[in-house]
């Protein structure tokens, strides 16, 4: 995983002037590398709204979020500050023009700007709007602060907010990720990263589940508003896929001896 994020970061670093086309199909190939090397497979619905300009709005369950679904959203990313100074991800998460906010102080408002000017730019923009990484059990609510940019980029702008669920549904050997099989890998709470990492990568490997599901029109709906529409639709399809879980987890459970 080292090796991938240092030759493609290398690679991702020159492609400037008339290499920056190739920006998107190296972060692409960086994606899918990633996503190999922990092993996951992802299967996904729906229809991403790249030709936007359009906002991501995804829950949280891991690090390895970033990987899943920025192979298929053509998006920066927005994340909180703190993120810009950590090892490797940092330097990763700089590259490739993430925006770094406070979410609360005397910064929030031009901060809000920059993402405006940015969705103005032709940039699609993704934010993990629960705030916080979950365990993926169910889905935290959306922090309406996250929103206010559709606020802020008015009723004449061609914006819309596309709501998007990750779960990591079961292992390669078929057993459902539910209860305490969650940990292996969903990354929250107090647990520290890189044990964490390095147990995950001793991992066969995991199916992930990624819906897109329908973007929503922001006409009319305050951020409030908005926040709580984009989380129902992505709670109903995490709980959707849990639900499927489940099930399969009963399953096994009956044909143990």
């Amino acid at each position: 995983m080292v090796l991938v994020n240092v030759v493609l970061m290398a690679l991702y670093a020159v492609s400037i002037g008339p290499l920056r086309r190739w920006r998107r199909p190296l972060q692409v190939s960086w994606c899918k590398a990633l996503c190999w090397t922990a092993g996951l497979q992802l299967r996904v619905t729906g229809t991403p709204r790249n030709q936007g300009p359009t906002l991501f709005v995804v829950n949280h369950c891991s690090y390895l979020d970033i990987p899943v679904i920025a192979r298929d959203a053509d998006a920066t990313f927005v994340a909180k500050a703190e993120v810009a100074r950590w090892p490797l991800f940092g330097q990763a998460a700089r590259l490739t023009r993430t925006l770094f906010i406070q979410r609360v102080g005397g910064e929030a408002k031009a901060q809000g700007r920059l993402l405006v000017d940015r969705l103005s730019q032709g940039e699609n923009l993704l934010l993990f709007a629960e705030g916080t990484s979950t365990d993926g059990a169910g889905v935290a609510p959306f922090k309406s602060s996250l929103f206010a940019i559709v606020e802020q980029a008015g009723a004449g702008s061609d914006l819309q907010v596309q709501p998007v669920s990750i779960t990591y549904a079961r292992s390669l050997d078929g057993e459902p990720l539910t209860g305490a099989r969650r940990e292996l890998y969903c990354w929250f709470g107090d647990a520290t990263m890189f044990p964490h990492l390095w147990r995950m990568l001793g991992l066969k490997g995991a199916e992930v589940e990624v819906r897109f599901l329908d973007p929503i029109l922001p006409a009319g709906a305050g951020r409030k508003e908005l926040a709580r529409r984009a989380q129902a639709a992505v709670a109903g399809s995490v709980e959707q896929v849990n639900a499927e879980m489940a099930g399969e987890g009963g399953a096994t459970a009956e044909r143990l001896p």
